[in-house]
């Protein structure tokens, strides 16, 4: 948590300070490891509820770097402006806490990231067809809110 902290401190300075071509990369790469993190890297995490608050603080934070940012012309790409991305950080975790909740009522356990191997890879747990339908579903989703709103 700390070593995000910082990068989002340095993400905010940058931000403020750099090209304008360096805020478009800085804006897409910010956003979307730390949205695929939520599924890929913290999902056991993120199932103690003090540290789904901090990543909610973190998406509070996304969403008024968006605010601040989604009328600046000259962040403007082709596709739109790429400070949308910031915006489904708090969609991603409510998404997130809502498949863990399914999870828990269909599978009675916690749902896991798929691997390669057929295998979780932080608890080796095997991964079910509902992991599978999970993993799509917030993939899809994450695509969806990606890719939808850029022109």
């Amino acid at each position: 948590m700390l070593l995000y902290s910082l990068t989002t401190m340095c993400v905010i300075l940058t931000l403020l300070f750099a090209k304008p071509e360096t805020k478009q990369i800085i804006i897409i790469m910010y956003a979307v490891i730390s949205q695929l993190s939520m599924y890929f890297g913290l999902y056991t995490s993120l199932r103690n509820f003090k540290a789904y608050l901090l990543w909610f603080g973190f998406g509070i934070v996304h969403l008024i770097l968006f605010f601040c940012f989604k009328e600046n012309p000259a962040l403007e790409m082709y596709a739109g402006n790429p400070s949308v991305f910031l915006s489904n950080t708090i969609v991603l975790l409510l998404l997130f806490q809502l498949l863990r909740y399914l999870s828990l009522k269909l599978q009675n356990r916690e749902f896991v990231a798929p691997a390669k191997n057929g295998l979780d890879i932080f608890e080796n747990k095997k991964v079910t067809l509902a992991d599978s339908i999970i993993f799509i579903i917030y993939m899809s989703s994450w695509l969806g809110l990606t890719m939808l709103p850029l022109k």
